[in-house]
């Protein structure tokens, strides 16, 4: 399988402070990868510097075999940064041609790639409208058309979802899910488990640095010996860590009990909650 992107031992400062600690990664071609972590824990700043914004002060990242900086390196690439908005006061198609010619692309490829993925991206009705009249989700769908636009490689969503209402993430979800059967690679960042759970191949939960890496299914079955005993005579339930813990946990109950496995969700906040 060919590695697209390769982080190695990369550091960020802000000043004093650490953004990002000797992280290291990699994205193979046709996954999605996700980085899930809280609020400031350097998702956005390690992405900047996937795609060239910011560089790093130690380690290296290479993309498709050369530095991230690089300007052939850059057109490989479509983004969708957090918190941006398409231009207002342009209609959706004029927001996708002209970053298409932004890109470099012809007039005739600009106008050409435009209405494919118009029709693909399901925005045939919206096209001759302003940007700032759109919905939020169609906001955001306009700006993954606008990113797609040169038919990049690897498509980078920082936080693609965060601030839309149910049904419009779905939407974003499904065409992200459409998008991988095309064979495209993506790096998303959240910090919506349900959204790394559901769309990511591989996660990378970070919180500064690395904390854990792996499938969904493959970290809830590292947590496999992680039980939570609800006892229902006292209405409390308890964390237990081991089948030997279990066992004597279980001994001590006087009525009925269930056992069960935690949810990826609880994993999630429990090796926040020790990493901090």
């Amino acid at each position: 399988m060919f590695v697209i992107v390769e982080i190695s031992n990369v550091w960020k400062f802000y000043g004093k402070l650490i953004a990002n600690e000797d992280i290291s990664m990699y994205i193979n071609e046709g996954e999605i990868v996700s980085l899930l972590g809280p609020n400031g824990a350097g998702k956005t700043t390690l992405v900047k510097q996937i795609y060239g914004e910011l560089i790093p002060d130690k380690g290296e990242i290479k993309v498709f075999g050369k530095k991230a900086t690089d300007r052939k390196v850059k057109k490989l690439m479509g983004v969708v940064p957090q918190d941006t908005e398409p231009f207002g006061d342009l209609t959706v198609w004029d927001n996708i041609y002209h970053m298409g010619r932004i890109k470099g692309l012809s007039k005739t490829q600009a106008v050409k790639n435009t209405e494919e993925l118009i029709e693909k991206l399901d925005l045939l009705n919206e096209k001759s409208k302003f940007a700032r009249d759109l919905s939020g989700g169609l906001k955001r769908r306009t700006l993954i058309a606008m990113a797609l636009v040169n038919n990049p490689k690897l498509l980078i969503l920082d936080e693609p979802t965060t601030g839309l209402d149910p049904e419009a993430r779905r939407e974003v979800w499904d065409l992200l899910l459409s998008l991988k059967k095309e064979g495209r690679s993506m790096l998303l960042t959240t910090h919506y488990l349900d959204e790394a759970e559901r769309l990511a191949d591989r996660i990378y939960l970070i919180n500064r640095k690395v904390i854990l890496e792996g499938t969904p299914s493959s970290l809830k079955e590292k947590f496999s010996t992680w039980y939570e005993v609800i006892d229902y005579s006292s209405g409390k339930i308890l964390k237990v860590k081991g089948e030997e813990e279990l066992k004597k946990v279980i001994m001590s109950i006087n009525g009925k009990f269930e056992v069960r496995l935690p949810s990826l969700e609880e994993i999630y906040l429990e090796v926040i909650k020790d990493a901090t």
